[in-house]
């Protein structure tokens, strides 16, 4: 279909594994921002999750509100794969939604049994208004206004809108509607102000337009937190096939180029200035050529040439490149993995015949969806989240036994904190 999908999510917390969200707004428009297509969905927010007192406070929200809303978790999120699937392809936007937002939508995909991914597939982009906004600070100050705050630059949404005359006050926002609205309108201003730069930045919302880029070699700008760092790509990880590896030129490869595979996989991870650092291929990173961001970055050119000096120094060493496919593959290999289903959604993919399987028990009768889980779905977290669907929305489907469980589970999530 084409065209741009707007949305917001106002959420029970800040953890996308433990939270929920209770209000959804989308806004479906051409690639002109006229509106095509409105949907605002409110959930109930389930049993075992509390929700957090700050996340009440500001979205204005009192618990009965939460418990008296129409839909379920399940339906929720239903509706919400429903209506981006029917738009598709799509691009795909909000303001910070690919920091949090699209984190939320993925673990709600995911708890109920849907694809988590979604917003990747099909064909549709991801990009983010914050973000651009971010790298149009940095690349064309003139174009925006950006307040601040005891000296340093805010980026939040109803600051921004306020300060460039878009009309959002703290009384409108955290409505997810009226947070959509503004975002559009935001988007708007940059593109009527900065038509080449958006354009340039839209670009890498397609995934297979930022590969073909640095497929291109050479010297790069990353925008990172109001800074320009020149960087060159070095490989994709072997672990994710949407995380490209990239390294920063400002700092002298000799210091990393001889590190064993351990040394090497702690100074990626290290906070700070790192020589080396992951990219999101498919998170619309801002990355564009050097070319197009030299007159910002201000770097004389004996500069420029140590970065070009330093690109052929890590091309021409054996070693780092025999040593780094390790490290990459490495980065992670420590983590503990966690006891609960939900905190375990990157753990692995979903199998094509268990994401069939989903769509099946999507489609029956709550009395036949337990037994269904229990044979078909092979995968644990999945079967959990089933078992977990049942109890909480139709206990009437189990047998003593599991509404037993159901209440052990449901009274350890509320009083303990393992």
């Amino acid at each position: 279909m084409g065209g741009y999908i707007w949305y917001d999510l106002e959420c029970s917390g800040l953890l996308p594994a433990y939270d929920v969200p209770f209000q959804a707004a989308f806004i479906r428009t051409d690639e002109d921002l006229v509106v095509e297509e409105e949907l605002v969905l409110r959930a109930r927010v389930p049993d075992h999750i509390v929700p957090a007192p700050d996340a009440m406070i500001v979205t204005g929200q009192r618990p009965c509100d939460l418990m008296d809303a129409p839909l379920s978790q399940t339906q929720l999120m239903s509706e919400i794969a429903g209506f981006i699937a029917k738009a598709a392809p799509a691009t795909i936007l909000g303001f910070n939604q690919l920091a949090y937002d699209e984190e939320m939508l993925r673990a709600g995909y995911f708890q109920n049994l849907l694809r988590p991914y979604a917003t990747s597939l099909d064909g549709n982009r991801r990009a983010d208004v914050l973000t651009m906004t971010r790298a149009i600070a940095v690349l064309a100050p003139g174009a925006i206004a950006i307040p601040e705050r005891d000296g340093r630059s805010v980026f939040r949404l109803g600051d921004v809108c306020r300060a460039n005359g878009i009309d959002l006050g703290e009384d409108a926002a955290h409505d997810a509607l009226n947070d959509v609205r503004a975002t559009i309108a935001l988007f708007r201003l940059l593109r009527d102000r900065a038509p080449d730069l958006v354009a340039a930045l839209m670009e890498n919302a397609d995934k297979r337009s930022v590969q073909r880029r640095l497929d291109a070699g050479g010297v790069f700008g990353l925008i990172n937190f109001g800074k320009i760092l020149p960087v060159a790509a070095l490989m994709t990880s072997p672990t994710n096939p949407s995380s490209m590896a990239v390294a920063d030129l400002g700092v002298d490869p000799a210091s990393y180029l001889d590190l064993p595979r351990p040394e090497l996989a702690a100074v990626m991870a290290a906070k700070g200035v790192r020589p080396i650092r992951s990219v999101k291929l498919n998170a619309q990173p801002l990355l564009l050529p050097w070319k197009d961001v030299r007159a910002a970055a201000g770097v004389e050119e004996k500069v420029e040439a140590l970065h070009r000096q330093r690109l052929l120094q890590i091309n021409a060493h054996d070693g780092f490149w025999k040593t780094l496919p390790a490290a990459l593959a490495g980065r992670f290999a420590d983590r503990q993995p966690c006891a609960w289903p939900e905190g375990r959604m990157y753990d692995r993919f979903i199998t094509d015949a268990d994401a069939r399987a989903c769509q099946t028990w999507h489609r029956l009768a709550w009395e036949q969806r337990v037994p269904f889980a229990a044979e078909m779905i092979a995968d644990d977290r999945l079967r959990a989240f089933a078992n977990r669907i049942a109890f909480l929305e139709a206990p009437h489907a189990l047998g003593p036994e599991a509404r037993r469980r159901g209440d052990e589970w449901l009274r350890h999530r509320l009083t303990t904190t393992d």
